[in-house]
C-alpha cells in the first residue's frame, strides 16, 4: 500500500507539472511609432504628450531597440527630451533619454538597445504601456514644445505570462480524478 501511494503521489505531481507543460511565457516585439510626438513639459506635468499602448495584461518588458531622429528647439537641448514608461498609472516609471550626452539644440539621431529584463518593469491587469514625452529642465514658457520626435520607433520586448491551455486544464482535472479513485480502491482492496 505505501508503494502504491508513492506511485500515485508522483502521477499526481506529474499531472499537475503537465498543467503548465504546454502554457510557455510568449515573447513578442512591440514597435510604436514615435513621429510627431513633443516634448514639451516636466514629467507628470499637463500638457504632455502621452500614449497608452496595449502590449497584454501583466506583460513583463524585456528589452527595449531604438532608432530615432530628433530636434530640440532652441533654447532646449538634445539631451533633456526623454521618454518615460511603465504601467498605466504613471507611478512605475523608467526614463529613456536617447540624447543624453548631446547638450546642444538641432537634430540627433540615435540608436541601440537595452536589456530591461533586470528593471522588472511591467504593465498592470488593464495590459496598458505609458508613454510620455517630456523634458528634464523647462528652458521656455509652460505648454510650448522644446522638442520633437521627428521620426523613429521604439521597439519593446514584451513577455506575456504562460496561461494554461483549456483543454490541458480538463486533462489535468481528469488525470488527478482518477489518481484519486485509484487512491481510493487501493485503501478498500
Amino acid at each position: 500500500m505505501k508503494n502504491n501511494f508513492h506511485h500515485m503521489a508522483a502521477a499526481a505531481t506529474l499531472a499537475v507539472a503537465g498543467l503548465f507543460a504546454g502554457a510557455s511565457a510568449q515573447a513578442a516585439a512591440v514597435t510604436v511609432d514615435v513621429s510627431g510626438a513633443q516634448s514639451i513639459n516636466l514629467l507628470g506635468e499637463a500638457g504632455n504628450v502621452v500614449w497608452l499602448i496595449d502590449v497584454g495584461a501583466n506583460a513583463l518588458l524585456t528589452s527595449l531597440d531604438w532608432a530615432l531622429e530628433l530636434n530640440a528647439l532652441s533654447p532646449s537641448v538634445l539631451a533633456e527630451m526623454q521618454v518615460s514608461f511603465g504601467d498605466s498609472s504613471g507611478l512605475n516609471l523608467l526614463t529613456f533619454t536617447p540624447g543624453g550626452a548631446d547638450y546642444f539644440s538641432g537634430d540627433g539621431s540615435y540608436s541601440g538597445s537595452i536589456d530591461l529584463s533586470s528593471y522588472g518593469v511591467s504593465v498592470g491587469a488593464d495590459g496598458l504601456l505609458r508613454l510620455e514625452f517630456s523634458e528634464a529642465f523647462k528652458d521656455i514658457a509652460n505648454g510650448v514644445a522644446e522638442g520633437e520626435w521627428a521620426s523613429g520607433n521604439l521597439t519593446f520586448g514584451v513577455s506575456v505570462g504562460a496561461v494554461p491551455e483549456p483543454g490541458g486544464v480538463t486533462m489535468t482535472l481528469l488525470g488527478l480524478g482518477l489518481v484519486g479513485l485509484s487512491a481510493r480502491r487501493a485503501q478498500r482492496g
